[in-house]
């Protein structure tokens, strides 16, 4: 796991309202009740507060279902100057 990939866990956490160590780069929708579709806007809305514009340039995060899924348009997402 990289430093991002960790960061991205304890957002995800935060946002769901669950400990740090339940969540792994390993962790969707499936796994966690609290990820249900209120729980899945306060993750898009975490990670917008961390990475300025990310939802609106990358509408895709919208249908992730997995830490993984966020992670990887996360690495490869490129802000709009």
């Amino acid at each position: 796991m990289n430093i991002l990939d960790e960061e991205l866990c304890k957002i995800v956490a935060s946002a769901l309202n669950v400990e740090t160590a339940t969540i792994s780069i390993e962790t969707s929708s499936e796994d966690c009740l609290e990820w249900d579709s209120l729980g899945h806007m306060s993750i898009l809305s975490a990670l917008d507060e961390k990475f300025v514009g990310i939802t609106l340039e990358c509408p895709e995060l919208g249908g992730a279902t997995s830490v993984k899924e966020i992670a990887d348009f996360c690495n490869t997402w490129k802000p709009a100057n």
